[in-house]
């Protein structure tokens, strides 16, 4: 392997750069350098250079020794005296241009080798004292080039030294030496070097398993720092003093700072003051469970404060206290689910406010036909008669109650008539020019109104008695008078906007209206209720808190939005977003019926009794032949039974057995060309569209007078010839 072209030396280098290259002890590689994973380059260098100059000066040494006793120095000892002092000394310089290690370290090893060798050829042979220093040839081997290479020097100086005593032993060697017997000293000699190779192959190996290992740790920490620098989550370590001593940059981004602020930083600091509690016992906690899950709100560097999920988990074998704190922001999606929360509640009421709503139109459905009924015959009375007077309060204490029923109805999501194009600026001019009666004039009513003709679709009843509510609320918010001001305005908005996950968008083109009043404002605390509905913060007989709620639901049920921006003391800004559309508004005209009369049959199907018997009343006055029914089967058997006769259906829509719309389809399937009307004061506006096109006549919404019910059964009739 090559250590000579190695580009970074810091730690993050080194760690991002080993998962693409091959392990120090890879096959098939000869030089496997275990230095190279437990050092750098520069400090593998430096070990190279110290052994490389240290082997110089021994040579200097040995060379001014020999010297000084005046013993007599070949030719051939001088030329590997000065090949090996420059082998040595340009050991440092080789390294350095060409960047590899592997070459120094062949280099320093054949010089030693060589400085070995040929003396001992000269002075003595295998017997000569000097070449135990061969021992540290297979043991350098092995620390700066690899098992592989130790065994191989091992290999060569057992051969050198093999070779020598051969020469020694037939008497080849220029100076044998003497007095020393050459079999044991060889025996030993090779011993030693096959001994010293062996080892520092073992060293070698055992240098490259520690480098191997160490690398893996250092990749699996970088790994593990990147992952917790990169966590979507934030991630801390806290000490045992209750300090940050690690932070990633996501947890610092929640708290509106930089990591290296938090570090060092007790970290409850950074929750708000009425929540640290909480953490304190859950860090406390943690020497018995391990782990703690809690919601608490931290502190942004700012001082403002989010809604945060933390996991406090102990580390194991460290100091009481010393844990990981893992946190994630919800604020968002607390918000999220308050918002469809409030839509779910909005929704179970407005079932039962439908629920009620039929059931009191019923009774006042009964109340109006009978009080019309009464009119003509109370009206022939003699004078002094007062009876035309009270028949009038029960016509409009019926009215207002039937008013009431439509908000309920129209707060379930029940649409008084069929939606039509409404201009927003005209709608808005109407009413602010019927304002002063009703604001005084103490109020500044003012307009900034878009240049532009500004269209949506939808019911023009409920959303100028939306826009009036809206008057009245911010008239009473300014009890000492202030200003009034209605903008219209083109906004593109985003469907996936999370401000708007409580709503329907199905476009982002809409019609912008605000309503701002420089009035008390409203409370943070009770701005997440201001929508609910029967929610009202006036005295009691001063308001019923449905009139915001039915707002709220017109536009949702439209496809729109609304926001409230409100502080105390600063006022209040409504802001409605209707779907804008390039319909042009249109004016109705009332057409005119035919004389509510005539002699055909009418099959007749109402649950309720009262509402059953006054209607076949009406329409048996009115010259009608009447089939009465208590439920939808006994309608589905009757018309069966005089289906030749029957010219008209008239049916609830809730009874029990089979609902209208279920009588309807079975009738429908039979007879389509017998006309049906059905009666229902709780019935979709959408559906009832439906409806029309697979062949329903008619809708009457109750409560209705008898000569609603009249004049929806001729028309039928008439247009069925």
């Amino acid at each position: 392997m090559n250590l000579d072209r190695n580009k970074a030396h810091s730690p993050r280098a080194s760690t991002e750069a080993s998962p693409a290259r091959p392990s120090a002890s890879g096959r098939g590689r000869w030089l496997t350098q275990p230095l190279e994973g437990l050092f750098d380059v520069a400090l593998q260098h430096r070990v190279l250079d110290i052994v490389s100059f240290a082997a110089a000066a021994a040579l200097i040494g040995e060379f001014l020794y020999i010297l000084y006793a005046d013993k007599p120095i070949g030719a051939v000892m001088q030329a590997a005296f000065w090949l090996g002092l420059a082998g040595f000394l340009s050991v440092p310089v080789v390294v350095r241009l060409t960047g590899s290690v592997a070459l120094g370290a062949l280099i320093v090893l054949v010089a030693l080798g060589g400085l070995i060798v040929v003396p001992a050829y000269y002075q003595g042979g295998a017997s000569a004292l000097f070449t135990v220093w061969f021992l540290l040839i297979p043991l350098l081997a092995g620390l700066l080039l690899g098992h592989r290479i130790a065994i191989l020097m091992g290999l060569f100086g057992v051969g050198v030294m093999t070779g020598l005593f051969a020469l020694e032993i037939v008497g080849r060697l220029p100076d044998p030496s003497e007095g020393m017997d050459p079999l044991p000293a060889w025996l030993n000699l090779v011993s030693a070097i096959a001994f010293s190779a062996v080892v520092g192959a073992i060293f070698a190996k055992t240098l490259v398993a520690s480098a191997d290992r160490l690398r893996a740790a250092k990749n699996a920490d970088a790994a593990k720092a990147r992952a917790l620098e990169e966590a979507i989550e934030g991630i801390a370590r806290v000490g045992s003093d209750g300090r940050f001593r690690t932070v990633n940059s996501a947890l610092a981004s929640m708290h509106g700072c930089e990591p290296g602020e938090l570090v060092g930083t007790p970290a409850d600091t950074w929750i708000v003051e009425e929540d640290r509690r909480e953490i304190e016992v859950a860090v406390a906690a943690l020497a018995g469970s391990g782990r703690q899950e809690l919601t608490l709100r931290g502190q942004r560097r700012d001082g403002t404060s989010f809604v945060e999920n933390v996991f406090v988990i102990g580390i194991p074998n460290e100091p009481p206290g010393e844990h990981y704190r893992f946190a994630r922001d919800v604020t968002r999606q607390r918000e999220l689910t308050e918002q469809l929360t409030q839509s779910v509640k909005m929704d179970a009421i407005g079932r039962l406010a439908g629920g009620i709503a039929h059931d009191f139109n019923n009774l006042l459905m009964t109340i109006l036909t009978a009080s019309d009924r009464l009119k003509k015959p109370v009206g022939r009375l003699p004078e002094p008669n007062p009876g035309p007077e009270y028949l009038g309060w029960i016509d409009t204490a019926a009215q207002r109650g039937a008013s009431l029923t439509r908000q309920l109805l129209d707060f379930s999501h029940v649409k008084a008539s069929d939606p039509g194009p409404i201009d927003v600026n005209q709608s808005l001019r109407r009413l602010i020019g019927m304002l002063d009666s009703v604001l005084g004039t103490t109020i500044r009513v003012e307009s900034e109104l878009h240049g532009e003709p500004l269209v949506t679709v939808g019911d023009l009843a409920r959303f100028e008695s939306g826009l009036m509510n809206l008057a009245v609320n911010a008239r009473d918010a300014m009890p000492e008078g202030g200003c009034l001001c209605f903008r219209s305005k083109k906004r593109n908005l985003d469907p996936a906007d999370p401000r708007f996950a409580a709503f329907h968008l199905e476009t982002d083109r809409f019609v912008c209206i605000e309503v701002t009043d420089d009035g008390a404002g409203i409370a943070p605390e009770i701005l997440d209720d201001i929508f609910d509905p029967f929610f009202t913060t006036k005295p009691v007989g001063q308001g019923t808190g449905l009139g915001l709620s039915l707002f709220y639901t017109y536009t949702r049920d439209v496809g729109g939005a609304m926001e409230i921006h409100s502080r105390p003391g600063e006022g209040t800004t409504v802001s409605i977003y209707l779907p804008r559309s390039d319909q042009l508004p249109f004016a109705t005209e009332e057409s005119a019926v035919a004389d509510a009369t005539g002699d055909e049959t009418v099959l007749l199907a109402e649950d309720e009794p009262l509402v059953a018997e006054l209607l076949g009343i009406v329409l048996t006055e009115a010259g009608f032949q009447v089939i009465s029914c208590a439920d939808g089967r006994e309608a589905v058997e009757n018309f069966h039974k005089y289906r030749d006769s029957i010219a008209v259906v008239l049916l609830d829509y809730r009874m029990p057995e089979l609902n209208g719309i279920e009588v309807f389809d079975l009738i429908h399937g039979t007879a389509p060309q017998t006309p049906v009307i059905l009666m229902s004061g709780n019935i979709a506006g959408a559906e009832i569209r439906d409806l029309e096109r697979s062949g329903i006549r008619g809708v009457l919404r109750k409560p209705c007078s008898g000569s609603d019910v009249l004049e929806a059964v001729r028309s039928a009739i008439d247009l069925r010839h």
